[in-house]
């Protein structure tokens, strides 16, 4: 039995920790934005929970985003703390008071249970920003009981 949660715990690792891009601080700072103006923006909304999803699934949220600073918004980088999610946003500067979008693409591929996936976002503002993703994922192959 300890042999089984074990490969388990191993393969759980494995799945998220072999898509994801672990980026040091020093790439960090490099992919954000070299500009001395600072602007802000908000989201629409910062979560979405997907309900239940069957592994393999691929789910997909859009968030929206406006620029509420003075300066054009330039999004230089954005991370996961999971290879099953990807984000997509485009390079173009927002404008002051103009709207862009960020869509997220959740795999459930190999996961289990509830999850909870956070998106990290740095642009040309003061603070990076973070979205959160959830999702209870049935999975046939892998049953737990205690």
């Amino acid at each position: 039995m300890k042999n089984v949660l074990f490969i388990l715990f191993i393969f759980l690792l494995y799945s998220c920790g072999i898509r994801s891009e672990n980026k040091s601080p020093e790439t960090r700072t490099k992919n954000q934005p070299e500009t001395n103006r600072i602007t802000e923006f908000e989201f629409s909304k910062e979560m979405h929970n997907f309900g239940t999803l069957q592994s393999g699934e691929i789910a997909v949220v859009t968030f929206e985003f406006k620029n509420t600073g003075n300066t054009e918004l330039i999004i230089g980088n954005i991370e996961s703390d999971c290879g099953c999610v990807k984000a997509d946003f485009s390079k173009e500067p927002v404008s002051p008071g103009k709207t862009g979008v960020i869509e997220v693409e959740f795999d459930s591929s190999g996961l289990w249970g509830k999850q909870f996936k956070t998106i990290e976002i740095y642009a040309n503002s003061k603070e990076s920003k973070q979205l959160a993703i959830f999702a209870e994922v049935k999975n046939e192959q892998i049953e737990i009981t205690y």
